[in-house]
């Protein structure tokens, strides 16, 4: 670890946290920090590299930078976000961390809107959405206007804001997360920083993380309506060629979603430097530079170990929720791993006998294998069931939405010359990956359901009128599975809905809460992950189920 540069300010109010793993062609954002509408003291700003490059795009600015740290992490390590935002965090004298694009426009008044938001409400976590250009002509970045940015080539401008700010369909998906997360710097280490489970080095990560988290802690999220970034394209910056940890298809963290819907606050990994700041608030960073870089990180996060599949996934011993599988929520208490149905949620990891749930097991390996022997029979035809619809819905809906765009031709016709061909059969494989991807995550959500669905009488156990349990879903896809399985007498007759939108899903919510005497509320996690705001005060409230 080397310091470039320290920070001299003492008394900042904000401290941005920018990254760099010897990747970045630019920093133009401090170009625009340079000009913003505040006193220069009421910001600090640091660079956290990840191997050791001295980057010259930052030299152009290095007057505006006051603290630069090399982790000096070795060149066969892959690099890991969430261990610079610690480092980031650890070094920060700012009441507010900022975490937000390096390569980005931001107009003058973009530090007073973060802390004016702040001043109104302090228990927010903010984001800013970003406004993105794919125009060629602006790299390398030549300074275009901002109109210009959000002019011809804006792919999300939407009548003046981002298509994600409007988004009531699937905002999780439409909104940039990783532009820039805004917290309290008390409140993130409150929650114990950035997780530093291996599920998170590489291309799928990010501070959204920690914004999951911190809504489980009970901080509210908000997204500026006025105040944006600006991103111009540049080669590169859809993380090509990267490694990627779990995700849902769409590049979203399916360990950050699953933090999101079992209300885990704590990280599966902690790192140390953060835990003696949590544990003792007044420790002095320098007592803590020795611990920012935990000693088995540089071999568990070797390219080799990564690529090759040696993957070690370690977690810490405390009590903490690690997954989901098949039907069961999965904790980790100790050297224990134990696991029960969701459906019994209430119960955490502590059934009401005091024992550790239901299934018990050392490994998390051998709780999966403890879950996946529970009726095994009705279970793999329901598995094999479950694949075989997810993958040909996944694949009819491809043919259909080419088709409705008239690409199917145009593949075929654009197919004669050798080149071409290899193209073809580079966009198949990607496709044939892609939907390798998203098949399972989609085939592990709906199967997460059918166990728990089959006990839905619990949930009204003074009556036993499943009519009375009502099944909240995200899509039409799982709707139709369900409306299967439930013809076929697999899960008995509750009540159905597809919810297409925000509006229709806080109606339903205050339906329920108006009066539906005996109404029981169960939503599956991918409509829980799109309306989480709407959904987690009314959780306890309503006694909502997530599955």
């Amino acid at each position: 670890m080397k310091f470039l540069k320290r920070s001299a300010r003492h008394r900042p109010k904000i401290s941005l946290i920018l990254l760099d793993w010897s990747v970045r062609e630019s920093f133009h954002l401090l170009h625009y920090l340079g000009r913003q509408d505040v006193p220069r003291d009421a910001f600090e700003i640091l660079v956290v590299e990840y191997y050791s490059r001295v980057s010259q795009a930052i030299r152009k600015f290095e007057d505006q930078v006051d603290t630069w740290l090399l982790l000096e992490m070795p060149e066969d390590c892959y690099y890991h976000k969430h261990v610079m935002y610690n480092a980031g965090i650890v070094l920060a004298h700012g009441e507010i961390c900022v975490i937000c694009d390096s390569d980005a426009m931001v107009k003058p008044g973009f530090i007073r809107a973060i802390v004016e938001a702040f001043e109104k409400d302090p228990r927010v976590v903010l984001h800013l959405d970003q406004f993105r250009n794919n125009r060629r002509d602006f790299y390398p970045f030549n300074f275009p206007s901002f109109e210009a940015v959000e002019g011809e080539g804006c792919i999300n401008n939407a009548g003046g804001k981002t298509a994600g700010i409007l988004d009531r369909k699937d905002p999780i998906h439409s909104r940039n997360y990783g532009a820039c997360m805004c917290a309290r710097r008390s409140d993130l280490i409150g929650i114990g920083g950035a997780d530093e489970h291996v599920d998170f080095v590489g291309h799928i990560c990010g501070p959204y993380d920690m914004t999951f988290r911190l809504v489980n802690h009970g901080r509210k999220e908000l997204w500026h309506p006025t105040e944006f970034m600006y991103h111009t394209w540049h080669p590169g910056q859809a993380g090509v060629d990267n490694y990627l940890g779990p995700h849902d298809g769409r590049h979203l963290s399916t360990t950050s979603l699953a933090a999101l819907s079992s209300r885990r606050v704590r990280p599966l990994l902690e790192n140390p430097a953060i835990r003696r700041l949590r544990e003792r608030p007044d420790t002095a960073a320098d007592a803590l530079l020795d611990q920012v870089i935990r000693p088995e990180g540089p071999s568990d996060w070797r390219r080799e170990k990564l690529e090759g599949g040696l993957v070690v996934r370690r977690t810490d011993e405390a009590d903490l929720h690690v997954g989901f599988h098949r039907g069961y929520t999965i904790y980790r208490h100790g050297g224990v791993f134990s696991a029960g149905l969701s459906i019994n949620e209430s119960q955490g990891h502590n059934g009401p006998d005091g024992r550790s749930g239901i299934l018990e097991a050392p490994t998390l390996e051998g709780i999966r294998s403890r879950i996946e022997a529970q009726e095994f029979l009705a279970t793999a035809a329901i598995a094999l069931f479950t694949r075989a619809f997810a993958f040909a819905w996944l694949a009819v809906g491809h043919v259909v939405r080419r088709a409705q765009r008239g690409l199917l031709e145009q593949g075929a016709a654009g197919s004669g010359t050798r080149a071409s061909l290899r193209q073809f059969a580079g966009r198949i494989r990607y496709r044939l990956t892609q939907f390798a991807v998203q098949g399972r995550v989609l085939a592990e959500a709906l199967l997460h359901l059918v166990p728990n669905l089959k006990h839905a009488r619990r949930l009204v156990s003074e009556t036993g009128d499943v009519s009375l349990v009502k099944v909240l879903v995200d899509s039409r896809r799982a709707e139709i599975y369900l409306r299967l399985l439930r013809a076929l007498g697999t899960i008995p007759r509750v009540k159905l809905e597809r919810v297409d939108d925000s509006a229709q899903f806080g109606r339903i919510l205050n339906d329920v809460a108006a009066g539906a005497p005996g109404t029981r509320l169960v939503i599956s996690r991918d409509l829980y992950a799109r309306y989480y705001p709407d959904a987690f005060p009314m959780r306890d409230l309503l006694g909502l189920v997530v599955l």
